[in-house]
């Protein structure tokens, strides 16, 4: 879980009040409608602590629920979105089921797509203009409803995938936010010709002390092979994908990992990364993986040539290698 912190910081997608001219709109209790031929499919057999997409839940502190509605095609969108990928949208409905009048929650949310969970972009636009600073103090009665709208683009090949909401919702007067899990499947489907397909996280851990790029290791831990960058002024860039997968049926907070990049046979020591998800302390969903891009240089000498990864996993050290070129 994480402390209460300043919206703008930590929120980690776009989430747009429904607006009647004004920046939010508050509602009574949303009537039921019939799911957009759009949506996703719900998947079954969903681990312990996660919810299907649509159903509303009680945030665990009580006094509200939340719903996040299945994911639907929104179209073009004027905001920033990477050329060739799609923009998807999907609602999140907070429902006030306290007696009082009371401070919407400051909740952060994640989308994370495919099977090693690797994270959604947010979209803002004109009808995607983000939630209402955490110091705007938006209250919302009795029985009544906040209903956002959140945006995302994914890649083709994230179409059709698995798709993992995650929401950190601080209520007034908490010190600590709660955690919750949504997920569904995106709308579409991917083809060969959207990219090569990412690893499945069921794949066989890899044995021996020395794992190889892209492998697993039994603790659910995997380093993609490193992609470089042009030279300049001696220096090569890089950038590898981590991957974490939580094996708790609790939420994991954070990566929790430091690699050190070592080239040469030598193993100098050219980087040592701690990386972090969308803010610190981020949690991992029970049962499911987390992918993050690391950025690290290297220097242009040591290309071609040998390169070995050490990451430092809460005290273990797991070692991985493979070749510079």
């Amino acid at each position: 879980m994480r402390s209460t912190r300043g919206w703008a910081a930590v929120v980690v997608m776009a989430v747009a009040a429904l607006s009647a001219g004004c920046s939010g709109s508050t509602s009574g209790p949303p009537a039921p409608g019939p799911a957009s031929a759009s949506a996703g499919a719900t998947p079954a057999g969903l681990p312990t602590g996660i919810t299907e997409l649509g159903p509303a839940v009680p945030v665990a502190a009580q006094g509200w629920t939340l719903a996040v509605a299945p994911f639907k095609e929104a179209g073009a969108s004027s905001g920033e979105v990477p050329a060739g990928w799609a923009v998807l949208r999907t609602t999140a409905t907070f429902t006030n089921t306290s007696d009082r009048i009371t401070l919407l929650p400051d909740t952060a949310l994640t989308v994370r797509y495919g099977p090693l969970g690797r994270q959604a972009v947010p979209v803002r636009d004109q009808t995607l203009p983000g939630l209402p600073a955490h110091d705007a103090a938006t209250k919302v009665a009795p029985g009544a409803s906040y209903t956002a709208e959140i945006g995302v683009a994914v890649p083709p090949q994230g179409l059709g995938q698995r798709v993992t909401v995650t929401a950190e919702a601080t209520q007034e007067g908490m010190a600590e936010a709660d955690d919750l899990f949504f997920e569904g499947t995106l709308p579409g489907s991917s083809t060969s010709s959207s990219g090569s397909p990412d690893p499945t996280g069921t794949t066989p851990a890899s044995s021996g002390p020395l794992l190889p790029f892209g492998a697993w290791s039994p603790a659910g831990l995997r380093i993609s092979p490193i992609t470089l960058g042009p030279d300049k002024d001696g220096k090569r860039t890089a950038t590898a994908d981590l991957t974490v997968t939580n094996g708790d049926p609790r939420p994991q907070p954070g990566l929790g990992i430091t690699l050190r990049v070592m080239p040469g046979a030598g193993l100098t020591d050219a980087a040592t990364v701690t990386p972090s998800l969308d803010y610190p302390d981020a949690p991992i969903a029970p049962s499911r993986s987390a992918t993050v891009t690391v950025r690290f240089t290297l220097p242009s000498s040591a290309v071609p040539g040998p390169v070995t990864v050490e990451a430092l996993d809460h005290g273990d050290r797991i070692t991985f290698s493979g070749t510079l070129s």
